[in-house]
């Protein structure tokens, strides 16, 4: 019995619905640690640009602060040192554009969020810096070069060397700012790398669990699969075996019938026939009637005699068990002709008497078939059939010059084929023989049927005819 979809009952429905439930939850993890994976990638990039952006925007305020401070002392050095009239306008004017330029710079640096202490180290030094250098062009514009060199010694030098201090101060602890970012950044990635593999192994772990659930799945469908193979290819052979065995009773049926109807009835009628003749005989020719009415029950039972022998070579052609396969092909082609008046031609080369009965009736049945289907369907003219057997196989062809027909992708013909088709392949495989088909709109039909002997003779006495069934064997 073949299990139905039903009978796997709430087991297969439910494992479906568990692993449809396994499959969406490692989809949705891996999708979650993919998006996590991108959010991760996008934060740290983001901070690391962040710190180093912050790191390099300070650097650059400082930077612009130690030059303006480093230019304005080479403006008053030159101031000093130059002779020109005009230098005191000139002095006022670049440190009125340093100043300015050290006013914005300082004001980013402050925006930039530096250690506090050292951003008040540089504004106070800044301050003092320049409450020296502003009264410069307008105060000292007359002084003798030792004042002026006293001036740049005792108030620019020690202010500038200040700022500069405070400028190495604001720098390492910039530095520092940026290791501690470094430090917090490699702390947040490890952070998110952590959680990363965290779903990562949820990820494995929920397959493995889903994997495993499915391989054990599998192997239930595949044990389930096997068993209901198994009980098809038993229903099939049974199926073989009963069909075998319909064909067998169905020849042994026919046989028993055919003798009946040639021995018993057909005996019976002939001597019917005889005892008319001879009450024929007696009757006086003064009695005409009686005659007559004799004379036509004799010409009734010959009649039926003959009906009778016709019926009975129909069901089981006596010769086929008398004189051998060759003499019954003979006559079913000369029956076929005379029936259908198709020119026939029939050749045999070494076929033997010995053969297997199930043989010699697997062939004359297959041969009578396609004449059926050549005088029904085929509209040919000339039919040809060849009979030849060799040390290990027996060959026939039966050909004609018909219509043909359409084969199927397996070489035989298609759906609109009768059971006359099925039956002969089933005729073909209870002898283990290969029947088959070459065919094609227009070109004629040719039908074969290869035996072979040697399997039928090693296998003898395994059947009711001592021929084991075998599997059907198609080719094109």
């Amino acid at each position: 019995m073949i299990l139905s979809r039903s009978a796997l009952g709430p087991v297969g429905s439910s494992s479906r619905t568990v692993l449809r439930f396994g499959y969406a939850a490692v989809i949705a993890l891996l999708v979650f640690s993919t998006a996590q994976a991108y959010r991760i990638q996008g934060i740290v990039s983001e901070r690391r640009v962040d710190v180093y952006r912050q790191y390099v925007k300070q650097d650059e305020a400082i930077s612009q602060l130690r030059r303006n401070s480093w230019l304005a002392g080479n403006y008053v050095r030159d101031f000093f040192l130059s002779t020109n009239p005009d230098r005191s306008p000139l002095l006022e004017s670049q440190l009125r554009d340093l100043e300015a330029q050290t006013q914005r710079a300082l004001t980013r640096l402050e925006q930039l969020n530096p250690d506090e202490m050292a951003a008040q180290s540089v504004a106070v030094n800044l301050r003092q810096y320049w409450s020296k250098l502003d009264p410069v062009p307008g105060s000292m514009a007359s002084v003798p070069a030792a004042a002026a060199y006293q001036f740049i010694q005792q108030e620019v030098a020690p202010r500038r060397n200040a700022l500069y201090d405070s400028f190495q101060q604001i720098t390492e602890a910039n530095q520092a700012a940026l290791q501690r970012g470094e430090v917090a950044f490699a702390d947040q990635r490890q952070d998110a790398v952590r959680r990363l593999l965290f779903s990562l192994g949820l990820c494995v772990v929920a397959g493995a669990l889903v994997a495993i659930f499915s391989l054990r799945h599998a192997g239930r469908l595949e044990r389930q699969t096997a068993r209901q193979y198994e009980e098809v290819a038993q229903a099939k052979r049974e199926m073989e075996q009963l069909s075998a065995r319909l064909l067998e009773t169905e020849e042994e049926s026919r046989r028993r019938l055919s003798r009946e109807l040639h021995d018993e009835i057909g005996q019976t009628l002939g001597v019917i026939e005889i005892e008319l003749s001879h009450a024929q005989s007696l009757a006086g020719e003064d009695q005409p009637g009686v005659r007559d009415r004799l004379r036509r029950a004799r010409d009734l039972a010959e009649r039926t005699v003959q009906t009778v022998r016709n019926i009975s070579l129909l069901l089981r052609p006596a010769l086929l068990d008398d004189l051998g396969l060759v003499p019954a092909l003979q006559w079913l082609l000369e029956d076929f002709e005379r029936r259908s008046g198709i020119a026939s031609e029939f050749t045999e080369c070494g076929v033997q008497d010995l053969l297997p009965d199930s043989v010699k009736t697997c062939v004359y049945r297959v041969a009578q078939e396609a004449l059926h289907n050549c005088e029904k369907h085929a509209g040919a003219s000339h039919m040809r059939v060849a009979l030849r057997q060799s040390s290990n196989q027996l060959d026939i062809e039966i050909e004609d010059n018909g219509r043909g027909l359409e084969l199927d992708a397996k070489g035989m013909p298609g759906s609109s084929a009768g059971l006359g088709i099925l039956g002969m392949r089933e005729r073909a495989a209870r002898v283990g023989g290969v029947l088959t088909f070459e065919s094609a709109p227009g070109r004629g039909t040719q039908v074969g049927l290869r035996i072979p002997l040697a399997e039928l003779a090693g296998s003898n006495g395994a059947g009711s005819n001592g021929v084991a069934a075998a599997e059907p064997e198609v080719k094109a």
